[in-house]
């Protein structure tokens, strides 16, 4: 399991992490206004002795039952390794060489990642990587699809300093022939690829390439090997029809490496993928493991909030592992959507779940009343409401946005072609960074083939942000979140390809601020959009088990 780290220094394309201060205020339940709530629960967490171990009373591991991970009670307060530094007192910059040294983030140098269930169509799945290094980048995306079951080279590039390049794995003007979706129920042997560099890199992937066009496209942030951890929680919403399932994708980066879920225990090798099928809404759905493993969860089809709110679209993210959890979030809302039909801004869409038994959240201005109590680890809850927010809780918990469906915006009915009416979006997936795991400095990518991609800022009052292609922010494009010391501003990077605000354009960004900050990437068109959490920190801010609670 990754070491516990609470201060990021990276130099060169460094990556300071920070955690910002709290700002919170009581809240006010009779400020609640225009709210929409559903009520979820998760599997159950409790082991029937009135708290979050596996019933033994110990307070740690040393139950005697051989496993690696923490299977007992929860621990937090982890401790802190010093910061690394030269001889001179100076910042060392990461090497691949020596990355393991430094807090992990979400820069890195391997990459384990697997085409997710989705509507199959012809356009290609991608890999998009990122490098914010001074020096050339040779990548090789690679997988296990060689002869007798052997490692196989599908390309090797190089990606030039502050460069982005995007590679197309299958599909139309993809490398690959026939699909590898990792569709099916249960193992999928060898499903998974893995993108690797010699100077850290960012890594996103999008399914489907050109998704602009196709309505059911999604991206998500990769996470590095080195911040894979061994306890996830998934997130997703409830699919479109009842005959429908979420997923939850697990990808082994080890050999002989079990995973842990309620419903069973499974061995999985390295490159291999087990599909969980998690019912109509997977969100709450436990994955441990005795070896650090990626996690992917989403839906194939879903409508948000609900029926009548076209458009139907595919949703997932590769998880944060439930140890980069926090207490405290920024519910920054995305842009507001083609406003020429759409006055006032619309609701956006929330998930909170619940990282352990007994989390109460307290969100700021008032949403959804003025708490929220989520009794087991895997409970959530999802409100939709206009406006941003703080949000506080005495546990570690994960905050999700959705964007809703194109009629939200255009508030008509009938077929879903009526949301032509410029990039008026659709559903995606989105964790919020947390408060704790944001940072100074932050490469992070754009889809090229969005008619309208942004990025969301969140910032303390009184941070200066840069960005590359602009320079520096200027306040005009942040709005105070009333109540708190936090700021949401957003940058368009790109409109209609013709580029954004100042010299940006899709591709390779680059973001700095003097104190740290979260970012969250996205874009959008006529009846489908992509987010993702644009980079953070993944410190090991507790100790979760690694076994089911229930």
């Amino acid at each position: 399991m990754r070491s516990s780290i609470s201060t990021s220094i990276l130099a060169g394309m460094s990556m300071l992490a920070g955690c910002g201060s709290a700002g919170s205020s009581e809240a006010d339940a009779s400020a609640q206004t225009g709210i929409t709530t559903f009520d979820t629960s998760g599997p159950d967490s409790g082991d029937g002795d009135g708290n979050s171990g596996d019933g033994d009373g110990d307070p740690g591991d040393g139950d005697g039952d051989g496993d690696t991970g923490n299977d007992g009670e929860v621990k937090f307060d982890m401790a802190v390794i010093p910061d690394a530094g030269d001889d001179g007192g100076g910042m060392i910059p990461p090497t691949c060489e020596n990355i393991d040294d430094f807090p992990a983030t979400s820069v890195g140098c391997e990459f384990f990642t697997v085409q997710v269930p989705s509507y199959a169509n012809n356009l290609p799945y991608g890999i998009a990587v990122g490098n914010p290094s001074m020096a050339a980048a040779t990548v090789t995306i690679e997988d296990m699809r060689g002869p007798g079951g052997s490692l196989r080279e599908i390309t090797t590039f190089q990606v030039q300093p502050t460069e982005s390049v995007l590679t197309p794995i299958n599909g139309t003007g993809g490398l690959l022939g026939g699909s590898h979706m990792a569709s099916a129920v249960g193992l999928n042997a060898l499903a998974a690829f893995r993108v690797s560099s010699d100077v850290p890199i960012t890594a996103m992937q999008l399914f489907p390439v050109g998704g602009g066009p196709s309505h059911v496209s999604e991206a998500s942030m990769l996470l590095p090997v080195n911040a894979l951890d061994q306890s996830y929680i998934a997130a997703s919403w409830e699919a479109f029809s009842g005959s429908q399932n979420g997923f939850v994708l697990v990808v082994a980066v080890e050999d002989a490496t079990t995973v842990f879920t309620d419903s069973g225990d499974y061995m999985l090798d390295a490159f291999d993928a087990w599909n969980f099928q998690a019912g109509p809404d997977g969100t709450g759905f436990f994955v441990g493991a005795d070896k650090p493993v990626a996690v992917f969860s989403g839906i194939d089809c879903t409508m948000i909030p609900e029926l009548p709110w076209y458009a139907c679209d595919h949703l997932e993210e590769q998880m944060l592992p439930l140890s980069a959890w926090g207490t405290h979030y920024v519910g920054a809302r995305h842009p507001h959507r083609v406003p020429n039909i759409n006055p006032q801004p619309e609701e956006v869409f929330w998930k909170v779940i619940a990282g352990v038994d007994n989390t109460t959240i307290t969100l700021n201005p008032p949403v959804a009343g003025n708490q929220i109590q989520l009794a087991q680890s895997g409970d959530s809850l999802a409100f939709g409401t206009a406006q941003s927010f703080e949000a506080t809780a005495n546990n570690p918990f994960l905050l999700v946005q959705y964007m809703s469906g194109c009629y939200n915006v255009i508030k008509s009915s009938g077929s879903p072609s009526s949301c032509d009416q410029g990039p008026t979006g659709d559903p995606y997936m989105l964790q919020s960074v947390p408060v704790e795991q944001w940072l100074t400095q932050l490469p992070f990518l754009t889809d090229t083939s969005y008619p309208r991609d942004f990025v969301t800022i969140i910032r303390e009052q009184g941070t200066e942000v840069t960005l590359d292609c602009l320079g520096v922010v200027s306040a005009d494009h942040f709005t105070p979140i009333p109540g708190t010391i936090y700021e949401v501003g957003q940058v368009d990077l790109d409109i209609a390809g013709n580029g954004g605000e100042g010299n940006c354009v899709d591709g390779a960004q680059f973001l700095t601020a003097d104190h740290p900050v979260g970012v969250l990437v996205g874009g959008m068109d006529w009846a489908t959009s992509y987010g993702y959490p644009g980079g953070l920190s993944l410190n090991a801010l507790w100790d979760p088990p690694i076994d089911p609670q229930g």
